[in-house]
């Protein structure tokens, strides 16, 4: 299945690209997509012990699974200001 991977911020640098399809066996979770992506984009594996992810408008676990076109979105730790 595929699900669209959009990056933010430094990540988004380090993908070169704010966005992406990428193609995830069914019923994946979000640890198998990381680790797809990382084979994919390997600089983005230092950022693994931090990463947050969301799906669609809402934060996920690593055990969250997908769904075919779901827009998930790959950000760094949110800073204060």
């Amino acid at each position: 299945m595929n699900v669209n991977v959009q990056f933010f911020s430094r990540l988004r640098e380090l993908a070169g690209t704010s966005e992406f399809e990428l193609e995830v066996p069914d019923k994946a979770t979000v640890t198998e997509l990381l680790r797809i992506l990382y084979a994919r984009v390997p600089e983005l594996q230092e950022w693994d012990k931090s990463i947050l992810v969301a799906v669609g408008l809402e934060f996920v676990n690593r055990e969250h699974v997908l769904q075919s076109n779901d827009r998930i979105s790959i950000m760094p730790p949110v800073q204060g200001g």
